[in-house]
């Protein structure tokens, strides 16, 4: 059973999970707010096969590796059970797992994140997170030299990118985001897969299980349960026991409001716990808007933002293909300044690793792929390769 409780200073509130080894200080702004405890983690998942199985199981042992890094990899009750239900998330755990150098783990994590692909041409939504090891501090000197470009309150936008100040600004700030020691994790997501994260009829039981008090549809939950999700997948590759743990995003409408901001931090605690079992530090959720007049947030809000937009581009541009195709070709030149953040994206010569992830229907199945840019096709086309499924 979770446990709250108002910390003394007034502004947190700490959680911890159905088997009480994942521990969390959750943390949003100066406010406190009381609520009854919620069910079991597990229970939430009642509404689909095998959620049962993600309750604490009884007269099982965890086994204990000394390696952090491979704990998502045992074949523990939970792993399995996990797996069984999502195992979209399994697939991207290994993508991730080999795309990233060991040790991945850092005891200060900074994740910042910006979503793109809902205008109606893009095939994909896209779901970018950027993770930084060590905090902001490194990002925050990087950018000091790049806001010389940028007078008065101006941002860094992939919206805004017609303004010359913004233009003069790009290759700047590219190049300080190519310093950060992290990962920028994009995630492109088939729009005919419509749930991913939840099931049709599931949201009624799933808003009373997991005590969420806004209001919330059966696809804004899924949109919102989508974006925790993958933020717990990545803790479970990045995080280490006490990791403190401060998330940073757009002001999206999964934290619209008040109610939505409180729901969507406690979302990603209990999802979290799926996917960890070793004890964690403070968690932050934060919102660019409550960094409005200094813009810290919205800087480095802004390298995903510029990916999301650019594979936004990308996925307007895709022709048709069979499952058997191996082979995303653009139907039509990318505009010029998504084409510099491609290059940039696929350039592998930089301390920041990058890695982009295809989730694709075929027919009634759908699969998991890493996608890799390509050298221009005979036909002058740009093209993209994805490996071969998991």
């Amino acid at each position: 059973m979770a446990n709250f409780r108002a910390t003394p200073s007034g502004c947190a509130i700490s959680i911890c999970d159905v088997s009480d080894r994942h521990r969390y200080r959750l943390v949003r702004r100066a406010v406190s707010r009381r609520r009854n405890p919620p069910t079991a983690a597990g229970a939430c998942l009642g509404v689909m096969a095998d959620y049962a199985a993600l309750i604490r199981p009884t007269g099982c042992t965890m086994i204990i590796v000394p390696n952090n890094n491979d704990r998502w990899q045992l074949l523990t009750p939970r792993n399995i059970a996990v797996r069984r239900l999502w195992g979209w998330g399994y697939s991207v755990q290994k993508i991730l797992a080999a795309s990233e150098p060991k040790p991945r783990e850092s005891a200060s994590l900074v994740i910042a994140s910006d979503f793109g692909g809902e205008h109606k041409h893009a095939t994909h939504l896209i779901y970018c997170y950027l993770l930084v090891r060590g905090g902001m501090r490194d990002w925050l000197s990087s950018t000091a030299a790049v806001r010389r470009h940028l007078t008065d309150t101006r941002r860094m936008a992939y919206k805004r990118l017609d303004d010359r100040l913004r233009q003069n600004a790009l290759i700047p700030f590219l190049t300080a985001a190519a310093g950060l020691d992290g990962h920028l994790v994009a995630i492109a997501i088939d729009k005919r897969k419509k749930w991913l994260s939840t099931a049709p009829g599931s949201s009624d039981r799933l808003l009373r299980e997991l005590n969420l008090n806004a209001t919330w549809n059966a696809r804004a939950l899924e949109g919102m349960l989508r974006k925790v999700h993958i933020t717990a997948i990545l803790l479970s590759l990045w995080s280490r026991p006490h990791s403190n743990v401060t998330w940073i995003t757009d002001q999206d409408e999964f934290v619209a409001n008040d109610l939505r901001h409180d729901d969507a931090l406690l979302a990603a605690a209990r999802y979290s716990s799926f996917y960890i079992d070793h004890p964690m530090g403070v968690f932050r959720l934060n919102t660019t808007g409550q960094d409005a007049d200094a813009g810290d947030f919205e800087d480095i809000c802004a390298v995903p933002d510029l990916a999301a937009g650019m594979l936004s581009d990308v996925s307007t541009r895709l022709r048709n293909r069979g499952a058997e195709d191996r082979l995303w070709k653009l139907s039509s030149d990318l505009p010029p300044k998504a084409e510099v953040i491609a290059d940039w994206f696929w350039d592998d010569a930089m301390v920041l690793r990058k890695t982009l992830i295809s989730i694709d229907v075929h027919g009634d199945k759908f699969g998991v792929r890493k996608v890799s840019m390509m050298m221009q096709s005979p036909d002058d086309q740009s093209a993209i390769s994805p490996n071969e499924p998991l």
